[in-house]
């Protein structure tokens, strides 16, 4: 399932228009941070790499109950449009076995 979704996904990279007219590096977008939850005592690190209107990303925890050790808590695949300065977006979660556990749709406008 995980060779399928890697090939899938790479597809869609290649096709996308971020390949037809600048240097692909030109395109990249990288997202790296962390986080603390003070009341569920949890650290998370997390990371993106965009690339046109795809941005794959990882969200690795760590627990008070076990300190020290992070574990990816999940995966997203996010993809984002804009249309006449509407932005069309969805973001799909996949937990750690990357199975698929959340979509959200939705629509913003920038002022």
């Amino acid at each position: 399932m995980k060779n399928v979704s890697i090939m899938l996904l790479s597809s869609v990279l290649l096709s996308t228009p971020a390949f037809s007219e600048e240097s692909v590096m030109d395109n990249i977008d990288v997202t790296l941070g962390a986080e603390r939850n003070l009341e569920a005592e949890t650290n998370a690190i997390y990371g993106s790499v965009g690339l046109g209107v795809i941005t794959v990303g990882a969200t690795m925890e760590d627990t008070s109950a076990d300190s020290g050790k992070f574990n990816i808590s999940k995966y997203e695949i996010d993809s984002e449009h804009e249309i006449a300065g509407l932005t069309v977006y969805m973001e799909n979660d996949f937990d750690d076995g990357f199975k698929h556990t959340e979509t959200t749709i939705g629509a913003k406008i920038k002022f």
